[in-house]
């Protein structure tokens, strides 16, 4: 008897359909899974028949053949052992077929038949209620994330006899509900307060637009100056994500397995911080069965690379495309898949191999090995570093100061009403932040009266700055003038944006002395 049953599985972040079709013929006994699958899909016949018989059912002694179709990609993972199981069952008649209508299965089975949580639920139930189906079967750790979907009714099941038993009549499951969302705590809001960051105002204004613009930043300053404080509060003075972006996040995340099971939508901003050891496949993306990295993890987030300069090369180099274009781009003998990778990136490294450049009382480096230092990051990666500042080492007076200084609250204010202002100016496109501006959007919003235009016309000419610097610093003027709650860009807004790159001939510090 033939048998059809719908799973899903998760390419990219992206949900497909599986039909999983099951027969039963007569023969020497057999059991054998087909369709461009997996280690892990091919080694889970086993599992499945032991689950089947460990939940009170018995497997005639018949010819079983799974197909897991469409062949035309690869299947992997452990969420096609609930569909194949259900399928099996309904070869030897136990399941009426007419009960399967409409309905998806994903999950993994346990030797003993109880249900275990699956990565991919959230784009395989989105696509689900695309192609019209009205019923979901998971198991009970992944049934918030699938209720993150309207349309679809969940249920969580424990194990394959509740499932079975549900489509049988004998004990129906209860369709899930979503959790109430947790109570909203009364209170400053901000674990990490840039208030307990002394002294470092520049610093602190360069986070400020960095998180208002989406600029990526990029710090420079000897150890204990408060680079890695400033990077891990960025995050607490970014707008609340939107509900698009919380899909978007979290479908990557359910996508790498990296949802806890029972959690719903992600709905803090993600932060990052890779050890500067990783490799490019890490960071960026990749594997035999592609990946997300890094650099898509913290997607509308806050990636960190600490100790920029220490990161390998191919690292460094690989960042060259996601930066530019916010999307990873991975291509395989198997396949390709595309990731969104548009996180705030802020890097933070030391002037010279000891950290004390400029202070020569301390930086024992020869200026051969500071510039081999900082020549470890190439002129196309830092040319799309937005914003650079470079941070002193702080002073007793400031350390000892009874005032703290702006602090995250105040920052957040000021970055609400400057988002405010972008969220008018690109209404009715995709565009969210300054950063993300093309040519002609930079030409109709960041027009310079004729006497910015001089100013920028000789900073342009004598640094010999080049196209991307052109754009970079309107974008980020453009930032400057909405903090400033300005409509138009003027002179201040314009020198404080060029001041922020790095040409060349400054890099190492010299244009902040």
């Amino acid at each position: 008897m033939f048998c059809r049953v719908f799973g899903g599985a998760c390419t990219g972040i992206d949900g497909r359909i599986v039909r999983v079709e099951a027969d039963a013929g007569n023969g020497l006994p057999s059991f054998h899974i087909v369709g461009e699958i997996s280690a892990e899909v091919r080694e889970s016949g086993m599992r499945i028949r032991t689950a089947v018989k460990n939940s009170g059912f018995s497997l005639p002694p018949k010819r079983y053949l799974v197909n897991l179709a469409p062949s035309g990609f690869r299947k992997s993972g452990t969420g096609f052992d609930l569909p194949s199981a259900v399928a099996l069952l309904c070869c030897i008649e136990q399941i009426s077929p007419k009960f399967l209508n409409n309905s998806l299965f994903i999950g993994e089975l346990s030797l003993n038949g109880s249900l275990v949580p699956v990565r991919g639920i959230l784009p395989v139930v989105s696509q689900a209620v695309k192609e019209g189906f009205l019923y979901c079967f998971v198991p009970p750790g992944n049934v918030q994330e699938a209720l993150i979907i309207s349309g679809m009714t969940v249920y969580g099941a424990e194990s394959l006899k509740a499932v079975i038993d549900h489509l049988q009549g004998i004990r129906e499951l209860v369709p899930a509900e979503p959790l109430a969302p947790p109570e909203v705590k009364e209170g400053s809001g901000f674990p990490l307060d840039f208030g307990d960051i002394r002294g470092q105002a520049a610093g602190k204004r360069c986070a400020r637009i960095a998180a208002a613009g989406w600029h990526h930043l990029l710090l420079i300053g000897p150890p204990g100056s408060g680079k890695t404080m400033m990077a891990e509060r960025i995050p607490y003075i970014m707008p609340p994500m939107s509900r698009e972006e919380q899909m978007e996040v979290t479908k990557i995340y359910s996508a790498a397995g990296r949802l806890k099971p029972g959690s719903g939508l992600v709905s803090a901003r993600p932060f990052r911080r890779p050890h500067h050891s990783v490799s490019d496949k890490v960071l960026i993306g990749g594997g035999l069965v592609p990946g997300p990295g890094e650099m898509s993890l913290a997607h509308d987030g806050v990636l960190f690379l600490d100790e920029f300069a220490e990161f390998s090369r191919p690292a460094l180099e690989a960042l060259r495309q996601p930066l530019e274009l916010g999307t990873v781009f991975i291509h395989r003998l198997r396949g390709s898949s595309t990731f969104p990778a548009k996180p705030l990136v802020v890097a933070a490294m030391n002037p010279c191999r000891c950290g004390y450049y400029p202070d020569r009382n301390r930086c024992q480096c020869t200026e051969p090995q500071i510039q081999a230092y900082m020549g470890k990051i190439s002129g196309p990666v830092k040319e799309r570093m937005d914003l650079c500042v470079n941070l002193r080492r702080i002073s007793y007076n400031q350390m000892d100061a009874g005032e703290k200084g702006m602090d995250s609250a105040a920052m957040k204010a000021a970055v609400e009403i400057a988002r405010e202002r972008q969220r008018c100016r690109f209404s009715g496109t995709d565009i969210r932040y300054n950063s993300g501006m093309d040519s002609l959007m930079i030409r109709q919003f960041c027009r310079l009266d004729s006497r910015t235009e001089k100013l920028f016309q000789n900073i342009y000419e004598k640094f010999h700055l080049s196209a991307r610097d052109y754009q970079k610093i309107l974008k980020v003027a453009r930032t400057v003038s909405d903090l400033e709650d300005s409509e138009t860009i003027k002179e201040e807004h314009l020198a404080e944006a060029v001041c922020y790159r790095m040409p060349d001939e400054t890099y190492g510090g010299s244009l902040w002395d």
